[in-house]
């Protein structure tokens, strides 16, 4: 019986359940192996393929992804094979190439000792750079290691930065959003906000930005937190700006979302699913799409590759694995 037919993945399911729903792994929780000893990995292959017949041509690829959550015995590995034989896949199409990888945040658990959660980050930041692309990371607040009251809180060294792809005309924007010494540990600092209402001034003219946080910007765009610091500062920021952003991208909720009714219209605030193989339906804000997930098939992964159009402001999301592509077009984003 092939391990991809509905019956194993059936039996898949029954057996592991609690790996895909679930969202927190406590450090003393004990979880048998769930890989076949002869687990076949054609489903990669064949998800590499189909991605990159999709892709648009001669447009620069990032892998971007979000809430890897690596534990022992997690399905990182895989996530690793996905995305270097998807890297492979598309420089051998020469279709175009991938040029970056960006990470939205939460790594690890961040229930650990840090010297455990320092090992653990380490081994995903060296895997994403075996890929011989950039990485571009923003902090997460799992990446705090702050969580069940975990005494070693470790704080980010760059909290806010900006990449420009100068063939491109684009400027991409890296902000924090998490504080676990605030009252309203969710938000974004005072100098952050102008950090980036700064960088936004300095952009040259004929450039457009797109920025990427952990969190979203506005309360009712997940399902968290009751307030988040700062945000009607950080809206202004972006209201004020609008014309030259393509897009905000947040993950942290664990889903996908598309929102489109920013009072500016000029652009959408995109939520992207995580690459942890879970699937939950709770804690997610309204107008949330959750992909079903199952272990050892397409599925059991999430992640995009986003290509740029800055001189039509047009941005695509192919997924790889459980998702839908979608794409940004007219200042709005839309499913596929």
């Amino acid at each position: 019986m092939s391990i991809n037919s509905m019956d194993d993945i059936s039996i898949r399911i029954k057996e592991n359940y609690k790996w895909i729903y679930t969202y927190d792994y406590a450090p003393d929780s004990v979880w048998d192996e769930w890989r076949s000893e002869v687990a076949d990995y054609a489903w990669i292959q064949e998800e590499a393929g189909a991605v990159t017949e999709r892709l648009q041509e001669d447009l620069p690829c990032y892998i971007l992804l979000s809430d890897s959550h690596y534990v022992i015995n997690g399905t990182w590995d895989d996530t690793m094979k996905s995305m270097m034989a998807l890297s492979e896949r598309i420089t051998g199409s020469k279709k175009a190439s991938i040029v970056g990888i960006i990470h939205l945040g939460d790594l690890t658990d961040g229930l650990l000792p840090l010297e455990k959660t320092r090992q653990f980050e380490s081994r995903c930041i060296q895997d994403m750079q075996s890929l011989n692309v950039p990485l571009y990371i923003v902090p997460g607040n799992h990446d705090y290691n702050y969580f069940r009251g975990n005494p070693e809180v470790k704080y980010p060294d760059r909290p806010q930065y900006y990449v420009d792809f100068e063939d491109m005309h684009l400027r991409m924007l890296f902000i924090d959003s998490f504080d676990p010494r605030e009252a309203v540990r969710y938000g974004f600092t005072e100098y952050c906000i102008h950090w980036l209402d700064a960088a936004l001034n300095m952009m040259p003219d004929d450039y457009k930005a797109i920025i990427f946080s952990h969190v979203t910007p506005l309360v009712r765009l997940q399902a968290w937190a009751k307030d988040i610091r700062n945000r009607q500062h950080l809206i202004e920021v972006l209201n004020k700006h609008a014309e030259k952003i393509l897009t905000f991208i947040n993950g942290h909720n664990h889903c996908d979302h598309l929102f489109n009714d920013l009072n500016n219209g000029q652009f959408p605030i995109i939520s992207i699913n995580c690459a942890k193989c879970e699937y939950f339906l709770e804690h997610k804000p309204e107008g949330a799409v959750v992909p079903e997930r199952r272990l050892g098939d397409r599925t059991q992964e999430s992640f995009d590759i986003m290509q740029v159009d800055v001189k039509k402001r047009k941005i695509y999301f192919t997924r790889f694995g459980a998702g839908s592509d979608r794409y940004v077009e007219n200042h709005k984003a839309y499913w596929v």
